[in-house]
């Protein structure tokens, strides 16, 4: 054995641990670590899970439970698993359903549930690929397009890829006969997250209202708490705010780098119509800040500046 083989194998009997793409030696205490979780049913037979920030739901089959999404660290989704496992201690974790390709959300299917069918779009399979993230485990059903129907050990839902708007192949589920909308890192209650990672803002709020034209009244975010078709349109509604605001910051001559500057033109122009929503003082100024940069840059990648479909779906 080379001392680089030496170096690896004591490194992996030192972890024991899935490290996703840290490349630092050792185990991260962090990635490990247990995560109190909450469980609460929604409607029907679909529950929601959180630690408190992340949330997502899992559905009651006929044998087993269909998972969305995995939490985002093994000792996160070990605990995701527990909290299932004490819902229905008497059935299995058979399927996972990505919602997109990051790690915070999808990223360690292994701990969870690594023997599951996994469902993905393929355009997040195409990340998860090329990106061989330690624990995140490629998809055995890869669909492609923009909605196909399931029905899996008795439960009906849709998947439904409107557009781009965070990641790549980020998707809603749809159970239109719980009237019920899932989907991850878009709609969340209150104002974007620091500066939107990843977020493909031209098509976001267009290819989002797509989703209006379908009948549900809850909406499962994946951060903080479950909101209904106001709260969805609402926070819409700061978006297409913040773009326009966005844009006559630049006509201004406001600095995009000069942040101080830049939180006062938030709290003139934007905390008047939305300053009571959740974490405003913390993050509506890093909001403002990402927007003037996609204009004065032109966006995030392929996806952020594509000719999105807006129709109805």
């Amino acid at each position: 054995m080379t001392d680089e083989e030496q170096q690896q194998d004591g490194q992996d009997e030192s972890s024991g641990e899935h490290c996703g793409i840290f490349t630092i030696p050792g185990s991260q205490g962090i990635q490990g670590a247990w995560r109190d979780i909450t469980y609460v049913p929604v409607r029907d037979n679909i529950w929601s899970v959180s630690e408190g920030i992340y949330r997502t739901i899992f559905v009651e089959g006929d044998r087993g439970v269909i998972a969305f999404d995995t939490l985002g660290t093994p000792g996160g989704a070990r605990a995701y698993g527990g909290a299932i496992a004490r819902v229905f201690p008497k059935k299995p974790v058979h399927t996972i359903v990505y919602s997109h390709e990051h790690l915070d959300h999808a990223g360690y299917a292994a701990d969870l549930a690594g023997e599951a069918d996994i469902v993905a779009h393929q355009l997040c399979n195409q990340v998860i690929l090329g990106r061989k993230s330690d624990g995140q485990l490629p998809g055995t059903e890869i669909w492609s397009g923009e909605r196909k129907q399931y029905k899996i050990d008795g439960v009906e839902f849709e998947l439904i890829y409107p557009g781009p708007t965070h990641g790549d192949g980020n998707v809603a589920a749809y159970f239109p006969q719980s009237k019920l909308l899932f989907m991850v890192d878009t709609v969340i209650p209150g104002v974007g997250y620091t500066f939107f990672p990843d977020w493909h803002l031209s098509p976001y709020v267009p290819v989002m209202r797509r989703f209006l034209s379908l009948d549900w009244d809850t909406f499962v975010p994946g951060h903080f708490w479950i909101t209904d078709r106001k709260g969805f349109e609402d926070s819409l509604e700061y978006y297409d705010q913040m773009a326009e605001i966005a844009q006559e910051a630049i006509g201004a001559g406001l600095d995009v780098d000069d942040f101080v500057e830049v939180t006062k033109y938030t709290y003139e122009h934007l905390q008047p119509k939305f300053g009571n929503f959740f974490r405003f003082d913390e993050y509506c100024a890093m909001n403002l800040s990402r927007y003037m940069t996609h204009y004065l840059t032109g966006g995030w990648g392929i996806e952020g500046n594509m000719t999105a479909d807006t129709s109805p779906l």
